[in-house]
């Protein structure tokens, strides 16, 4: 851009980072005031500028499901008090999904008002993850709730917490009777009023220095070049219509499988995502908010497609999200919705990701290619305690753990480790010590499981693995969810699904026995007279002291066949402990002389595997050296002549439209392939089945593809 349309450059981009960089200011402000260490060690949070009317001006890169529900908060909280008084120092707290569009009732939201004299210029909010918000279960998931009245104290939008800086002091008093642990509650409410103060005071100053009618010519400009890079993107993506689907897994009562439907429309530069035939909405907590729905869909759409936009209003403008009212994706009173924002919500990125996968793919633009990838495992493992300490004081941990996901491979690379969910854009894991020092819990291990990661020529992102015990309490109430149990994230051009999630609990351990004689307890060394696998939604259980709660969390997806791999990568997966020996010989036909890989037995070897996956018949195509260690060398492309060819050997795999059509296909039980591969999911015991299709070149044995598939009629 040059300054022949008016604007300068250089005080546009000013104004821009300068907008940045204050909802950066608003965190650190509520860091610095909040004691929850899912404020102060995750990041579980966000802060937004907003214009009058709830535009976004700026955002912050912590939380981007927030993006959604902030947004709904702020635009109904505008129509609700429209007409009434507002004052400098007045403040509106919400976190109802239902009325004030919040991700879930703890993601609490704190609005307020922003006055450039006596006018009205915006709104500063701020949106964090609160301890305790009442209803039936510490920490506010509900898995036994069967409507939304059981799962919170609801604030629809337009409740005043603050007016003209001084609490509402009936509004202060209703709040913290309806909490169990109301200190730390209204404590984490001021952070987030001292965060928008922030906002406030920094942004009348960029105002003062650069001049109101500016100022807002300036924003309006930045919102429409945002909009227009994405649209340009879009644009250079082909156009059609693709579907795919996703399952949430048990609703907290029932082992059901919930679908999760999109149909993706793109026509030029725009897109409508379409969420008709996604399951109706249930009587259990994983119903998601339209404001989680929304915030879940711009958290695929930013890396994929504005991975290095500024975020603002403009960015979401060239997308229609569609959903049918009643859906488990925008239910209705008195559907609970406790945790469908981190199971529901979360199928509904790696939904994004499988269907812009699919247009990438097909794009001319290579850069536009490269944004292809592997699931992620997007689902949160939960891990919520609550009871009192020794000394008397009651607690509520809800550990952050659970954030350490793996990621999905890239083209270019092997997915992050512990990565968090597509929406934790300053994912953060809690130190043993914090957690042991503000909560009587005591860890024996945290590590990374190597059974979590899915294989590929580049891997998919590990999930961990931790276990703790009682340390200053008798017992605790545990509640646990899994979302992503039987359902794995998947894998992308031949890449293989990543692992599952799940919680063991051993009871009456002779843990203290190996502590007080100087053994540190691992799995070899830990007995127990029982070994309990909980179910993926589970609450009112007891763990006491002297049991060892031990809890793993789901990998990402990988890309490309795994016999692609390196075999150095391979070798140094296995050094340092990614990988078994096991694992590397029979999934990436590695064959090691020491510690190295033996160039001459894995070539075949992996010959040896291509002719085990053609049913005995010895490929008829070689693989190509230049394919080995290329990621997408088994992403079939269209040659000239319109056929689809293997890269990795240049074999014809089909002259039909879909290449599909002509692979060879093997389908197995999801969790029977992947134990035989080395991961670890759960196993599906009813209807209906969860299946793993693989997909392989008839003529040089290469794995084009692999897809999760629910059985159903």
């Amino acid at each position: 851009m040059s300054s022949s349309d008016g604007f300068d450059p250089v005080t546009l981009e000013v104004i821009r980072m300068r907008l940045d960089s204050i909802v950066e200011e608003m965190g650190i402000a509520m860091i610095r005031s909040s004691g929850s260490p899912v404020i102060t060690e995750a990041g579980d949070f966000n802060t937004a500028l907003f214009d009058p009317e709830g535009r976004i001006y700026a955002y912050s890169d912590y939380v981007q499901f927030h993006i959604g529900s902030g947004s709904v908060a702020v635009r109904n909280l505008v129509e609700v008090i429209r007409g009434e008084s507002l004052y400098p120092g007045d403040a509106f707290i919400c976190n109802d999904p239902h009325t004030a569009g919040a991700s879930h009732p703890p993601d609490t939201n704190v609005i307020s008002p922003i006055f450039h004299g006596e006018e009205l210029i915006g709104w500063a909010q701020s949106q964090a993850h609160l301890l305790d918000v009442g209803g039936m279960t510490p920490g506010g998931f509900a898995p036994g709730a069967y409507d939304c009245y059981s799962e919170a104290l609801r604030l629809p939008p337009g409740v005043k917490v603050f007016e003209r800086g001084e609490p509402v002091e009936w509004v202060r008093r209703i709040l913290l009777n309806n909490v169990r642990v109301p200190v730390p509650y209204w404590n984490d409410v001021r952070s987030l009023v001292a965060s928008n103060n922030t906002g406030i005071r920094r942004l009348l100053a960029t105002i003062e220095e650069f001049g109101l009618d500016r100022f807002r010519a300036y924003t309006r400009r930045n919102f429409e070049i945002a909009e227009q890079v994405v649209r340009d993107r879009l644009a250079r993506l082909p156009d059609g219509v693709w579907e795919a689907e996703e399952w949430t897994e048990h609703n907290g009562h029932d082992d059901g499988l919930y679908r999760v439907r999109c149909t993706l429309t793109k026509r030029g530069d725009r897109a409508r995502l379409d969420f008709t035939g996604s399951s109706p909405q249930t009587g259990g907590f994983i119903n998601c908010s339209y404001g989680a729905l929304v915030g879940s869909v711009a958290t695929a759409v930013v890396p994929i497609l504005a991975w290095d936009v500024p975020f603002n209003e403009g960015v979401m403008t060239a997308f229609e999200v569609v959903a049918e009212p009643g859906s488990i994706v925008n239910p209705r009173p008195p559907a609970p919705i406790s945790n469908g924002h981190l199971t529901t919500g979360a199928r509904v990125s790696r939904l994004i990701v499988k269907l812009f996968n699919q247009l990438c793919r097909a794009s001319d633009d290579p850069v536009l290619q490269g944004r292809t990838q592997g699931v992620w495992a997007d689902s949160w493992t939960g891990g919520i305690s609550a009871g009192t300490r020794d000394d008397g004081e009651y607690f509520v941990l809800f550990n952050m753990d659970g954030g350490g996901m793996g990621a999905g491979a890239q083209p270019e690379a092997d997915g992050l480790d512990c990565a968090g969910m597509m929406t934790q854009m300053n994912n953060m894991l809690p130190d043993v010590e914090m957690n042991e020092m503000l909560y009587p819990v005591l860890y024996l291990w945290k590590r990374l499981s190597p059974a979590s990661g899915g294989h590929g020529a580049n891997r998919g992102g590990l999930g961990q693995e931790f276990a703790w015990t009682l340390h200053g309490a008798s017992q605790v109430t545990q509640t646990v969810f899994a979302p992503s149990a039987q359902v794995p994230a998947d894998g992308y051009g031949g890449g293989l699904p990543g692992g599952g999630s799940g919680h063991l609990l051993c009871r009456d351990t002779n843990v203290w026995q190996l502590m007080s004689g100087g053994v540190v307890p691992t799995d070899e060394t830990l007995s127990s007279t029982g070994r309990r696998l909980l179910d993926i939604n589970q609450h009112d259980l007891t763990v006491r002291h002297g049991d060892v709660f031990v809890q793993w969390i789901a990998g990402g997806g990988g890309y490309g066949d795994p016999f692609l791999r390196d075999p150095a990568l391979v070798a140094e997966d296995v050094n340092n402990g990614y990988v078994t020996a096991a694992v590397a010989e029979s999934v990436y036909g590695v064959v090691f002389d020491g510690d190295r890989a033996d160039a001459a037995a894995t070539a075949a070897r992996r010959d040896a595997l291509r002719t085990e996956r053609l049913a005995g018949t010895p490929p008829a195509k070689p693989i190509l050296d230049s394919a080995i260690g290329s990621a997408g060398a088994s992403v079939p492309h269209l040659g000239a002549d319109g056929h689809w060819y293997c890269p990795a050997s240049g074999a014809l795999i089909s002259t039909a439209e879909d290449w599909h059509d002509d692979a060879l296909i093997r389908t197995r039980p999801a969790a029977e392939r992947l134990a035989e591969l080395g991961v670890r999911i759960r196993p599906r015991l009813g209807e209906p089945a969860v299946l793993l299709d693989e997909f392989i070149s008839p003529a040089c044995g290469t794995l084009l593809e692999t897809r999760v598939r629910v059985a159903t009629p």
